[in-house]
């Protein structure tokens, strides 16, 4: 009884722990909160899907794919950013998380 027990609260505690890992470059993004008004490029479009614990989980993700595309961009806005349950999951993330990223290159913005 008391194995059953640590597992299930080692089980709950790495649930609460975060699920996805920065990749190189991806704390360097800077998310915005309204489209740049100047001194900004828009670049590229991206959208993803995830099915993830949290929200912050979700960003990351976000991040981390714009990293992976290899282009230009330092900034990115959301401009969709949904939260929908996920059908019969019993075991796994509650909510799948539907976003879209407007990418700029903003040069050197901090």
């Amino acid at each position: 009884m008391k194995k059953i027990f640590l597992f299930v609260a080692l089980l709950s505690v790495a649930a609460c722990t975060n699920t996805v890992k920065p990749d190189d470059g991806a704390d360097m993004l800077i998310q915005l909160n309204s489209v740049p008004e100047s001194n900004c490029v828009f670049v590229y479009k991206l959208d993803a899907e995830a099915s993830l614990y949290s929200h912050d989980d979700a960003i990351r993700y976000l991040k981390n794919q714009i990293v992976a595309q290899n282009k230009p961009g330092n900034v990115f806005l959301l401009e969709r950013d949904e939260t929908v349950q996920n059908s019969w999951v019993m075991f796994g993330p509650e909510y799948k998380y539907l976003m879209t990223a407007r990418v700029y290159d903003c040069g050197n913005k901090k």
